[in-house]
């Protein structure tokens, strides 16, 4: 029978563990009784890590755009579905047979595998767009070949699916953070366009030139000269296969170049064209350049390797998609959860192998809507009571400091380094922030002040007020967290 001691500490730590929560609860209500959160529908959520207790929220079943906080999500599954060590894996092969003389009798192919890194030159150990195009060229001649009789083909078959997710905005679709994910990726499917910002308020300035080439693209220049204190308005329009891009908006007056990224309208065909220019400038001509993307048997095609590429490993680049909020990134991921679950290689089917995962987890999915895998659909509905739920019981799975490696550090890198300054939370809260018009969310974990540790989502949709006075607030309500948490 247990003492009369011993119900009474009991008793009392009840009592400060709730002063304690309450306390947070105060402070986050006087966070958020602000004129900017008016008009805004507001979430937030905080779960004790190690027990699973609620311990502070506001309208926290109420779903949510959560834009890119939605990462965690897709990010952490991979990890689950693929392993920390899965790499992606881009061929160079051929077909029929190579004579004596060095000439290909068949084709060359680059075959896909969905790798969202080839070419990216964002990891130590891979290469740049250029140099992986050399490497490519001189693995090729290494290898004997003097001469192609047939076709470069670019083989995104591996995917078999639609680049884009279907409910994206098509103001965004031109843009390099909609480029989609194919079956074959390279450069991060994207492209640049300098203008010269020299010129006079209000006029049109000049394009100076774009970068890689893209055969067929045109740019029709809508763009227009503001003043040098406005920000970056401009944007370009113009999806998958489309190589007609209206570029509109604005860019700010300065001196030298502005520049803007775009999307390749077709990533593995201008793959297969890049190979064939680089490889006739070395004196390996080819008949023509081609892209593929249905299915085929693979028994039948006989297709001999020259080279294998190999991306990073999968931790690495969840760690960089939550750093750099990486939208290529997570819909790969995505794409690949399916097809390694032995469906086509799709989106729909991503979501599905994911949603059957946050069941397993006893996430209440009620909560959870997604479109996508990196949170750029405005149709994505999340509640910061499911995101830190299953920030939680991740913690189950996975060793926390694992998973906190995975994200940004306030007030010390990625997309949250401008955070906290000044602050003592600086460096203990983990976080993967969202954005877009109207929406800012931050979704993670913080090493309170008093040792414990807490999962939380925050989460304003439809304010009236500006981006940076709104990141202050929620900062705020972070900063609360640790203190009080």
């Amino acid at each position: 029978m247990r003492s009369i001691t011993t119900i009474l500490i009991s008793f009392f730590l009840m009592i400060q563990l709730c002063a304690q929560s309450n306390k947070l609860q105060s402070r986050i209500n006087a966070a958020i009784a602000s004129s900017d959160f008016k008009f805004a529908s507001v979430g937030i959520s905080v779960i004790d890590v190690k027990s699973g207790n609620v311990l502070a929220g506001i309208e926290d079943n109420k779903v949510l755009i959560p834009a890119s906080s939605q990462k965690v999500i897709t990010t952490f599954a991979a990890l689950e579905f693929l392993g920390e060590d899965f790499r992606y894996e881009t061929r160079i092969a051929y077909d029929g047979k190579i004579q004596p003389d060095g000439t290909l009798e068949g084709n060359l192919y680059i075959i896909g595998s969905g790798d969202p890194t080839l070419g990216s030159g964002k990891f130590s150990d891979n290469f740049n767009f250029e140099d992986l195009l050399k490497n490519v060229v001189k693995e090729i001649k290494d290898f004997g070949i003097t001469c192609i009789d047939y076709d470069i083909i670019a083989d995104e078959s591996y995917l078999h699916s639609f680049p884009v997710c279907p409910s994206w905005q098509w103001n965004d679709l031109g843009n390099y953070y909609a480029a989609g994910a194919w079956g074959l990726n390279i450069n991060e499917n994207q492209y640049l366009v300098a203008f010269d910002k020299r010129g006079t308020v209000g006029l049109r300035p000049r394009i100076k030139y774009y970068s890689p080439e893209i055969p067929g693209i045109k740019f029709s220049n809508e763009i227009v000269v503001d003043s040098s204190n406005t920000k970056d308005n401009a944007y370009i329009f113009g999806g998958p296969n489309n190589y007609y891009k209206r570029i509109v908006g604005t860019i700010p007056a300065g001196e030298g170049n502005f520049y803007i990224k775009g999307s390749i309208p077709d990533p593995p065909l201008f793959a297969a064209f890049q190979l064939h220019k680089r490889l006739k400038k070395a004196g390996i001509e080819s008949n023509s350049y081609k892209s593929i993307y249905t299915p085929r048997d693979a028994k039948k095609l006989k297709r001999k390797d020259i080279i294998k590429i190999t991306s990073p490993d999968l931790k690495t680049i969840a760690k960089q998609a939550n750093f750099r909020s990486n939208n290529l990134y997570c819909e790969s991921m995505l794409k690949t959860i399916a097809k390694e679950k032995g469906h086509t290689g799709s989106g729909g089917h991503g979501l599905y192998e994911i949603n059957k995962f946050l069941n397993r987890m006893k996430i209440d999915t009620r909560g959870i809507h997604m479109e996508d895998g990196s949170g750029l659909s405005v149709r994505n509905n999340i509640s910061p009571k499911s995101l830190a739920s299953f920030l939680q019981k991740m913690t189950k799975k996975k060793d926390l400091a694992e998973l906190c490696k995975l994200l940004a550090v306030g007030g010390r890198n990625g997309t949250v380094a401008g955070l906290f300054r000044g602050s003592k939370a600086a460096g203990r809260v983990y976080v993967k922030s969202g954005s877009m018009n109207r929406v800012m969310t931050y979704t993670g974990y913080i090493h309170c002040k008093s040792g414990k540790w807490v999962s939380f989502s925050v989460m304003a949709n439809g304010f009236n007020s500006e981006p940076k006075v709104m990141r202050r607030k929620l900062e705020k309500v972070m900063t609360n967290i640790y203190l009080y948490g």
